[in-house]
C-alpha cells in the first residue's frame, strides 16, 4: 500500500483520481498547494500533480514547478500536451489528458514498484502510449473499434402487480 499525495484543483476529478487509487493505495488530494508544502512530499512514496489543471487556473507558479523539480518523490504529471511540460527529472512520468485508465495505471504501478519492475512497466507504458499515438495519427480506426460495447448482465422487466378493486368508502350510520 503507497502513500499518494495528489494536486488536482478539481474536485470531481480528485475524487475520481482517488477511488482509481483507492483499496492498494492511500490518498491524500488538495486543490491547490504552496512552493513551502513540497518539502513535505517526502513522507509519500508518489506525487501525482495535474499540471494542465494548474495551469489552467495560474495556480502552477514557477516557485512550485522549481521546488517539484528538485522534489526526490516518484511524481505522475498528468498534461494536456507533452511536449509543454516544464519539469524535467528522474522519475517522472508524463500522461496525457484525457486520462485514459490503463496507461495511468501502469504509470502509477511503474513508479510505485521495486526499481527492477519499474524499468519494465514503463517501458511497456512508453510503448503502448506510442502504439496509441501511431493509431491517432494514421487514422486506422476500424468502424468496430471506435464503438465501446457494454455487456447488459440482466435485465429486468417487471410489471407492477394488478391493483385490486377499490374498497368502497364506509358510510358512516
Amino acid at each position: 500500500m503507497g502513500k499518494v499525495f495528489l494536486i488536482e484543483p478539481l474536485k470531481v476529478l480528485r475524487q475520481a483520481i482517488t477511488l482509481s487509487l483507492f483499496p492498494e493505495h492511500d490518498v491524500m488530494g488538495k486543490g491547490d498547494i504552496g512552493a513551502s508544502e513540497v518539502a513535505g512530499f517526502k513522507d509519500y512514496d508518489l506525487l501525482i500533480v495535474d499540471a494542465a489543471a494548474l495551469r489552467e487556473r495560474n495556480s502552477l507558479t514557477p516557485d512550485i514547478i522549481r521546488a517539484i523539480q528538485g522534489c526526490k518523490t516518484p511524481t505522475v504529471w498528468l498534461e494536456e500536451d507533452p511536449s509543454s511540460h516544464t519539469v524535467k527529472r528522474e522519475k517522472l512520468v508524463i500522461v496525457k489528458k484525457p486520462i485514459e485508465k490503463e496507461p495511468f495505471q501502469l504509470a502509477v504501478a511503474g513508479l510505485l514498484s521495486p526499481p527492477g519492475h519499474a524499468k519494465e512497466r514503463i517501458g511497456s507504458l512508453v510503448a503502448a502510449t506510442s502504439k496509441e499515438t501511431a493509431k491517432k495519427e494514421s487514422g486506422e480506426t476500424s468502424e468496430q473499434s471506435a464503438f465501446r460495447f457494454i455487456d447488459l448482465v440482466d435485465v429486468v422487466d417487471d410489471k407492477p402487480p394488478p391493483k385490486q378493486g377499490k374498497k368502497a368508502p364506509r358510510k358512516s350510520k
